[in-house]
């Protein structure tokens, strides 16, 4: 089995000693800007073109692909530029990260969002609110695992096969994708379901809605976790000098 040697600044912090709250701080930053950025296009989209709807697809995608780059690019140095809990989840299942890091960056990882979006319906003072879609369409839960799945599988194919200067740009890339190509959507991302909630653009999730969502991207990480596993087979993570307390210091 290959030695994967953990030098990285995209997905892993640069200098894992530095103090969790200034880590954490970054990717509640860089998720609100991401939340923004995605409920903001979604408003957009609301008020100035609602009856084209693959034109709406399209900015949606462009925006929020390009502020997603932005802002891995910006904080991955420091916090590894997650902006996701199915990223830092997936590290800690796989040793990769302590459980105290891993709750700080979840939470912060919410409450980004979460603000995110409040601020978004504030600046764009939206005088209506779309609905959610009513009733339960599978469709709709499967598009969410296969997303997952499939950015899952691009952000952890990237870290580990040592081209970790692709990485935001082929994240980027596959969202934009997936925006345009899945019926969900693809919100791909526990953090945006649960500020989906808080939405008054078409990003809105009803509660029924967000706890199949969740469901479905929690079952989608871990299906992809599964395939990474399999295409990079490790015995140990060697850590480099400066990542050392990424794992058990």
């Amino acid at each position: 089995m290959a030695v994967i040697k953990i030098d990285q600044t995209c997905f892993y912090e640069r200098d894992a000693s530095l103090a969790i709250f200034r880590r954490a701080t970054c990717e509640a930053i860089g998720t609100l800007m991401l939340m923004f950025t995605a409920n903001g296009s979604s408003l957009i989209v609301h008020r100035e073109v609602p009856s084209t709807p693959l034109l709406g697809l399209l900015i949606a995608a462009i925006a929020t692909a390009g502020a997603l780059v932005g802002v891995i690019l910006a904080f991955g140095a420091v916090s590894g530029g997650h902006f996701n809990p199915l990223i830092t989840a997936t590290q800690w299942l796989n040793g990769e990260r302590r459980l105290d890091c891993t709750l700080a960056y979840v939470v912060a990882q919410i409450m980004g969002a979460c603000l995110g979006a409040l601020l978004a319906n504030a600046v764009f003072q939206s005088q209506s609110h779309v609905a959610a879609p009513e009733g339960i369409e599978v469709r709709l839960i499967l598009s969410e695992f296969i997303d997952s799945f499939a950015l899952m599988i691009v952000v952890f194919g990237c870290a580990r096969s040592g081209r970790v200067e692709s990485g935001p740009f082929a994240v980027g890339a596959w969202l934009a994708a997936a925006i345009v190509a899945t019926p969900s959507s693809s919100y791909a991302n526990p953090a945006i379901a649960l500020a989906a909630l808080l939405s008054i653009g078409s990003l809105h999730l009803s509660a029924t809605y967000a706890a199949w969502y969740l469901t479905a991207q929690i079952l989608g990480a871990a299906a992809a976790n599964t395939v990474i596993s399999i295409a990079f087979p490790r015995t140990r993570v060697e850590l480099s000098g400066a990542n050392k307390g990424l794992v058990k210091s």
